[in-house]
């Protein structure tokens, strides 16, 4: 695999990363799954790895500002990052602009490079334990007052709207590896009763070690 700038990852992991602390749904469990995703999409197609890291390092940077325009916000600090004209060209971060503004999973038209293209594909959580720990903790802060069966059935609704009308969840690179993760996410996940108690499982870790008080009064994802 091709290495990265360093002294660009050291920077981004100092300066970008704890951006993220105060996020649950949306922290670096989150970030390091895009990431990893992102940078196998860059050994695959040979894209620029530095360009790759970095967009998925910033994207969803924007999220403590605005959360229903983060990707514009995220867009903003990218831009207004002169630290980053040390490693890219302006041509560069035109590209890696774009991407991070079109890079939501619930995106229905394509993204306006292949960039954007991979950065959708990577932020989509073909994991359903991941995807289960993200959704309850984001219906929790919107709905604290609903019981277990009440948060499942709002998560499980919400995912099931993004298939698409070949009742597939939508790949915009339909990538061979992502493709097979998807499949077998898919498989899982319309299995309703296997789905539930994927996420019962991650209510009874939740509401049993406390994350579900940090959840509600510390971390800020909405």
């Amino acid at each position: 695999m091709k290495r990265g700038n360093k002294e660009l990852k050291k920077y981004i992991e100092e300066n970008i990363f704890p951006k993220y602390d105060k996020f649950y749904a949306h922290g670096m469990i989150h970030i390091n799954n895009v990431i990893e995703n992102m940078m196998m999409l860059a050994e695959y197609y040979d894209l620029n790895v530095d360009m790759a890291y970095t967009i998925a390092s910033y994207h969803d940077s924007g999220l403590g500002i605005d959360r229903e325009n983060h990707e514009y916000e995220s867009r903003k600090i990218l831009i207004n990052d002169k630290e980053l004209k040390k490693y890219f060209s302006d041509e560069q971060l035109d590209i890696m602009r774009e991407a991070i503004e079109d890079h939501r999973g619930s995106r229905k038209t394509r993204p306006r490079n292949f960039y954007g293209e991979c950065i959708s594909d990577s932020d989509r959580d073909f994991d359903i334990e991941l995807l289960a720990k993200r959704q309850i903790s984001t219906s929790i802060k919107h709905y604290p007052n609903y019981n277990f069966e009440e948060h499942f059935e709002n998560c499980y609704s919400y995912i099931c709207r993004r298939l698409n009308d070949k009742g597939k969840f939508n790949l915009w690179t339909n990538n061979p590896i992502l493709v097979e993760r998807r499949d077998k996410f898919q498989e899982d996940y319309l299995n309703k009763e296997y789905a539930k108690l994927v996420y019962e499982k991650e209510w009874n870790k939740i509401t049993k070690d406390g994350t579900y008080e940090k959840i509600l009064n510390y971390y800020e994802d909405y």
